[in-house]
């Protein structure tokens, strides 16, 4: 009977594992533990204790080793000697919350003072290995061992931050040649953990996305390094950038500065990098016996930064010839003053060739006239060619064909980069404006033919990028104004081609209603000139382009017209022949 049980019990085993299949997993079964990760810090870790921050937190993380059934483990962090034993360590620290937490935090004065307790001396790098520990009391399981170097503490910096120039995408324009502007540079005050090293300062420079630790320039704070800014000029700027391979002027540089706080050997850099982008924006003027600023550097004339040729300059002016010729400067002095400037004129035997040095007065271009004067500083290449401006389109008599257009469609220079002229403009159809004979080749040589359009908004013209001028109001005779006298903004004009005279000297007074007479208006002879005979009035009055609008008018004394100028006096009444001539700037009163 014993037999036949046991051979049943057997049986009813066999089956059972026999029909069920066995399942086996990695899961910590029982009191048992399962393994554990660091998460930080990272393998090969460099940790330098700094003397200014002692309360400045140092975070030790990993995984949780997961218990079998309830009993969580408690955790330490162990440190030996790269040269021993993890088994014979430095430092045994439980974690945090009493070593129940996967988080170890200490200060870095804790850290020091533990080190400090094992004989580590001050300032002293120690290469260590280092494991997180977790056991339950039953089980206890390693992390893998990493590597770990930390140097107790010794000279030290406090954190900082920087001020200025703020990070920015946004260019920042400056002149590359002058000495008497400056860029400031301004950041937070950094502390020494020892009081006796007093702290100083270099400034670093990257090409965006570059390592500081080869940096392309740096300077010394101002005060031999020991204040918290520094002032530096823009030729200087300019400099350590053409040093630094960026011999371009013309093309902006994206570059990312921060700063670096030294206190006897210890070394740190400021909390942020600051991006900072430079346009070194170079300025040439005309000069010369020849023009109308004559030799005197202090009138040199501004010359048009070229839009589609970068490094090119050119003017339109009126050249007297026989007086000395001109030359070329990038401030409004010559060379020797505290402006750091230098000029450019004709290299010896080589007309159209520029040279800053040794150079002869650019005289043999032809005679007086207006002119197109272009320098291109880049290449080192000047041109004078006849200067002019026209209308050309639909809108105009001659039509999209440049040939026709001077001179009947032509505009007449009334001061240096500035036309004006009349034109027959047709309502519904579109134009621009052209200097030559031919349309530009698109990206061709700097000196040849030049059109513009309208920019972004009415009024502002551009050479490149530009759309077609359109008509204002009604077909007919229009005053066209080319304006070039802000040599970043180019602007044009275009009102009705008509004057009028308003004022208590004339018959309409001051209503400048579009209803109001205005009679007689003045008649247009061409060549900018226009006249009218009629009676006034003891008082005063103006010359405006278009009844019902104030915008455009003219006021002068003496003879001379000012575009919003001065109120004209009329002192007797009579019957006058009024002239007013908008090339020449002129005007006059005769009675009859």
């Amino acid at each position: 009977m014993k037999n036949k049980i046991l051979y049943t019990l057997i049986a009813v085993v066999a089956i059972a594992f026999g029909c069920k299949k066995t399942d086996f997993d990695n899961v910590s079964q029982g009191e048992a533990l399962g393994t554990l990760s660091i998460s930080a810090p990272v393998n090969n870790t460099l940790l330098v204790l700094n003397s200014a921050i002692p309360n400045s937190k140092i975070n030790f993380s990993w995984t949780a080793a997961k218990p079998g059934v309830s009993t969580a483990p408690t955790y330490k962090v162990v440190l030996a000697l790269k040269t021993g034993n993890i088994n014979t360590p430095l430092l045994e620290i439980p974690s945090d919350n009493n070593g129940t937490s996967a988080t170890l935090t200490l200060t870095q004065k804790q850290l020091d003072d533990l080190l400090k307790g094992k004989g580590i001396a001050d300032n002293v790098k120690s290469d260590l290995i280092w494991i997180v520990q977790a056991t339950n009391g039953d089980v206890t399981v390693n992390s893998s061992t990493l590597n770990i170097s930390i140097t107790r503490m010794g000279d030290g910096v406090s954190n900082f931050i920087l001020y200025g120039p703020v990070s920015s995408s946004n260019a920042v324009v400056i002149n590359p040649n002058s000495t008497t502007d400056f860029m400031k540079f301004k950041w937070q005050k950094s502390f020494a953990g020892v009081a006796t090293n007093l702290t100083k300062y270099q400034i670093k420079f990257v090409a965006k996305g570059g390592n500081f630790s080869t940096p392309l320039f740096t300077y010394t704070s101002d005060n031999a390094g020991l204040d918290s800014a520094a002032q530096i000029s823009y030729k200087d700027i300019s400099d350590k950038m053409k040093a630094a391979g960026f011999t371009d002027e013309a093309t902006p540089v994206a570059l990312q500065w921060t700063v670096e706080a030294t206190s006897g050997t210890f070394k740190k850099t400021s909390d942020y990098v600051n991006d900072l982008v430079i346009t070194r924006e170079v300025k040439i003027f005309l000069v010369g016996g020849d023009t109308p600023a004559s030799w005197t550097a202090e009138n040199a004339l501004p010359m048009i930064p070229d839009a589609s040729n970068p490094g090119t300059f050119f003017i339109y002016v009126k050249l007297n010839a026989g007086n000395g010729g001109l030359k070329f400067l990038n401030q409004q002095q010559w060379p020797g003053g505290s402006l750091n400037s230098a000029d450019w004129g004709m290299k010896k035997g080589s007309p159209g060739d520029a040279a800053v040095e040794n150079e002869d007065n650019i005289e043999n271009y032809g005679a007086s006239g207006v002119y197109r004067v272009t320098f291109d500083q880049k290449n080192l290449k000047y041109y004078v060619q006849a200067g002019r401006m026209g209308a050309v389109g639909g809108a105009t008599a001659a039509g999209w064909t440049p040939p026709s257009v001077f001179p009947n469609q032509g505009l007449t220079l009334i001061a240096t980069n500035k036309f004006l002229g009349f034109v027959n403009l047709t309502t519904g159809q579109e134009w621009k404006m052209i200097d030559g004979a031919n349309w530009p080749n698109g990206g061709g040589p700097v000196n040849q033919e030049r059109d513009y359009g309208k920019g972004a908004t009415d009024g502002t013209m551009l050479e490149t990028g530009e759309n077609n001028f359109t008509v204002p109001g009604v077909t007919g005779l229009k005053r066209v104004l080319w304006d070039g006298t802000d040599i970043k903004n180019l602007k044009y004009k275009v009102t009705d081609g008509t004057i009028f005279l308003v004022g208590n000297a004339t018959a309409g007074g001051w209503d400048n209603s579009a209803g109001n007479a205005l009679l007689p208006a003045m008649t247009y002879s061409g060549n900018g000139k226009w006249a009218v005979t009629t009676n006034m009035t003891v008082g005063e009055f103006k010359f405006i382009f278009t009844k019902g609008s104030w915008d455009n008018d003219y006021g002068g004394s003496a003879g001379a017209i000012a575009e919003g100028g001065a109120n004209i006096n009329i002192t007797v009444a009579g019957n006058y022949t009024i002239q007013l001539d908008e090339f020449n700037r002129t005007y006059t009163i005769n009675k009859n």
